[in-house]
């Protein structure tokens, strides 16, 4: 008989040692109304295990117990790691005190789990009542806080309305805005921002871009209103190196909507004078970005590494005509050119660019802008475009589009036939085309 007794301590024992101390802490409320007790019974014993708890609403002045909140899973709060495990209540947000339905009285959020979209944190709602101590919840303000809601709402006083927000992977999201009838929220707001990549039904389209759509509700209708915002510039790569161990530079370049705009300066030869560059990715990810003097002639081209290598260099090769030189730099921050290349704004979208090439084509664009009318939802762009070439009639378009995001033209007729983009930038225009007018590609310097 002696082994079932030992069996049954060992497993008293085992069960005691699988059992950690309550976890506790106190907090009070901005108004000092209350104090709140927050017990954890049962702390987790593995990291991805629940940790319920009890919220326990006292009455500050004397003590007395209000109301008993019970909260499904705090284990965000029980810091992971440490040897003796603590219930941190003071900065995760676990009891929220705010005027939630603008009645002019203190309620309370309480941390439930993570219910809200992409796993956020969840909250119950209790709002107070003016006829009893307790607070009541309100199943209607807790819904926003669950999926596809990302947490806690937003409280926007002056015009009495609440904001979420909520998104679908990389490339969606939206804000929506609540007014309260009662307590119950109805939308009368929202903004979806979608993010632009090229598409079948879109290949023109670079990414870079944010289509906006603004819905309002106004009179029990739905009005809608689109945009395109953008080009979004990427921070910029900073090189500093030489070509061919003896020719030293500083060159710098951004990604902005689908374009390699940058500038590369020869600090130790010629004027020191900084020379534009403009580009696209090649193999392997890399950049390929191209000089370009004041007269729109290319004076060399750039074949860079995308990244630094294992010792922290990144090599490549200059191009000009039939000379080459290895290029060997490192990533060095530098102060770079005020004026960095960006978005063409107003008038200065406007005027005349040329085109020269190696292969002896010669271009010239004009563009001009007529302004949004009650017509037109937004500006028009007129573009003419005109190619020679030894050999060969001249190719020429003549078009009208509808400007996007003030400094983005796509010619496409029909989905299954795109024709030619535009990026409008400082001083430059970047030219994709297709089909019959390919030859037209190119980067287009504005002429004075």
């Amino acid at each position: 008989m002696a082994a079932p007794r030992l069996l049954f301590l060992s497993c008293l024992l085992a069960s005691a040692s699988a059992t950690a101390a309550p976890l506790a802490c106190q907090l009070s409320d901005p108004a000092q109304k209350y104090l709140i007790d927050v017990m954890v019974a049962q702390p987790p014993l593995k990291s991805f295990d629940a940790a319920p708890a009890q919220i326990i609403v006292r009455d500050k002045a004397s003590g007395e117990v209000l109301q008993r909140i019970d909260s499904a899973d705090v284990s965000d709060l029980i810091p992971a790691g440490d040897t003796a495990p603590s219930l941190r209540c003071d900065d995760q947000h676990l009891v929220v005190f705010a005027d939630f339905n603008f009645d002019g009285a203190q309620d309370l959020a309480v941390r439930n789990g993570n219910e809200g979209g992409y796993a956020a944190a969840s909250y119950d709602i209790y709002l107070a009542d003016p006829s009893s101590p307790l607070l009541v919840l309100d199943k209607g303000l807790s819904a926003l806080t669950r999926e596809p809601q990302l947490g806690l709402f937003e409280i926007d006083p002056s015009p009495r309305h609440l904001k979420t927000r909520s998104k679908s992977g990389c490339c969606w999201r939206q804000s929506a805005t609540w007014a309260l009838q009662g307590n119950s929220p109805v939308k009368v707001a929202e903004k979806i921002e979608v993010k632009q990549a090229p598409s079948e039904g879109s290949p023109l389209m670079p990414a870079g871009y944010t289509d906006i759509t603004d819905r309002t509700l106004k009179d029990g209708k739905w009005t809608e209103q689109r945009h395109l915002e953008g080009p979004v510039g990427d921070a910029p790569v900073m090189l500093r190196g030489t070509l061919d161990d003896k020719i030293a530079f500083e060159l710098w370049w951004q990604m902005q909507g689908g374009v390699y705009v940058g500038e590369v300066r020869y600090t130790g030869t010629g004027s020191g004078k900084p020379i534009r560059l403009f580009g696209e990715t090649y193999e392997d990810g890399g950049v390929a970005l191209h000089e370009f003097d004041d007269q729109g002639r290319s004076t060399g081209d750039w074949f860079v590494q995308g990244e630094p290598d294992e010792h922290g260099f990144q090599s490549g090769i200059w191009k000009s005509g039939d000379t080459s030189r290895i290029i060997e730099a490192r990533p060095t921050a530098f102060r770079i050119a005020p004026k960095r290349f960006s978005a063409a704004q107003g008038s200065l979208r406007e005027g005349r660019y040329v085109l020269v090439t190696s292969d002896e084509r010669s271009a010239w664009l004009t563009v001009k802008i007529t302004p949004a009318t009650d017509q037109s939802a937004g500006e028009i762009a007129s573009i003419q475009m005109v190619m020679t070439q030894p050999g060969k009639p001249p190719t020429q378009v003549v078009d009208q589009w509808p400007l996007l995001a003030g400094n983005l033209i796509i010619g496409q007729k029909e989905i299954a036939e795109p024709l030619y983009r535009l990026r409008l930038f400082d001083g430059v225009v970047s030219v994709d085309a297709a089909g019959d007018v390919y030859e037209l590609s190119g980067t287009y310097l504005k002429q004075p």
